[in-house]
């Protein structure tokens, strides 16, 4: 692996993903418990007689669960020769301000590696890294989901196209019933909603609710990084803003594979899909081969497997 120049630790950064969880529980580690409120009182004494007092308080919204970000002042004067003036400031940190803390805190101490173009560095299990790359979809399901979508357009399409049953008028021995064959276009509807419904419940036992695999792609050293982000700390649940951009990810690396390690992460170790025969597997990877050399539909062979050079983070943020 490699190791890029680390921007500063001053440096704002915007995050798009923040396991508040971990960072609240690394940073009580770290500082032996921190203080989420800081007081600021200040006062001065002037020559003017006054019996005045007023009080202010605002707060900002947030995308994130934020703690709650305020600013309060407090002014009182008394009627006495000599009068005092003092002003207290509450500031309350962010989970932002609070990740900005922690970066700084592994930069400073030199506990963060980078990954990027430099001189080959180490990294072992169980230390912290910030990983930069392009995020990409479960190179597994992306096509799975894909077509689950495109059969549902198709499912509408043939149902607006297909003819109206004609009501069958009965006689007397079989009045009320309705024996007519079902036509072409639905069976063709059934057979395209019964697809869809299996590669829903394909995809939902491969990525588990509330959870989403991503991969993240370093085009300098050709590592790959594969993390699994929980849906609630996410800024954007449906990932438009993650997907196919440069992010950095702060973490913990939980398994590193250098080039020419054996084997690889295994994207189905935890699904029952895993326990599949080869030979379904085989005939889904050839379908998705098949539908995209026709021209049908512009669909990749599913990945089970990312080969090394790669590792698995357990991450903490996303940002910019």
């Amino acid at each position: 692996m490699t190791e890029e120049e680390h921007s500063g630790p001053n440096e704002l950064v915007i995050a798009v993903y923040l396991d508040t969880n971990v960072l609240l529980d690394l940073l009580a580690t770290v500082e032996d418990g921190f203080r989420l409120v800081e007081r600021i009182t200040t006062g001065q004494t002037r020559g003017k007689s006054s019996d005045q007092s007023a009080e202010a308080e605002f707060a900002t919204p947030s995308l994130f669960n934020f703690f709650k970000v305020g600013f309060s002042g407090k002014l009182g004067r008394a009627s006495v020769e000599g009068t005092s003036e003092t002003k207290e400031t509450e500031l309350t940190h962010t989970y932002g301000s609070l990740l900005h803390r922690l970066r700084r805190y592994l930069l400073e101490e030199n506990l963060l590696t980078a990954l990027g173009s430099g001189t080959a560095h180490p990294t072992t299990v169980g230390s912290f890294i910030e990983f930069t790359g392009v995020a990409r979809p479960n190179p597994f399901t992306d096509s799975f989901h894909r077509l689950r979508r495109i059969l549902s357009f198709a499912e509408i399409a043939t149902t607006i196209s297909s003819p109206p049953t004609p009501a069958h008028q009965g006689n007397k021995g079989n009045r009320g019933q309705n024996p007519g064959r079902a036509t072409p276009a639905r069976q063709q509807s059934s057979q395209l909603a019964a697809i869809g419904s299996f590669l829903e419940k394909l995809t939902g036992d491969v990525e588990r609710e509330g959870t989403s695999t991503v991969l993240f792609e370093n085009e300098p050293s050709k590592y790959r990084a594969v993390v699994t982000l929980f849906d609630d700390f996410l800024r954007d649940r449906s990932m438009a803003e993650l997907m196919n951009r440069e992010f950095r990810i702060l973490g913990k690396v939980a398994r590193h594979l250098s080039a020419g390690s054996q084997g690889g992460v295994d994207l189905l170790a935890s699904s029952g899909v895993a326990g599949f025969p080869p030979e379904i597997l085989g005939e889904l990877s050839e379908m998705m081969e098949s539908l995209s050399n026709e021209g049908w539909a512009q669909l990749h062979s599913p990945s089970t497997t990312i080969n090394p050079p790669v590792i698995e983070i357990v991450p903490i943020a996303i940002y910019l």
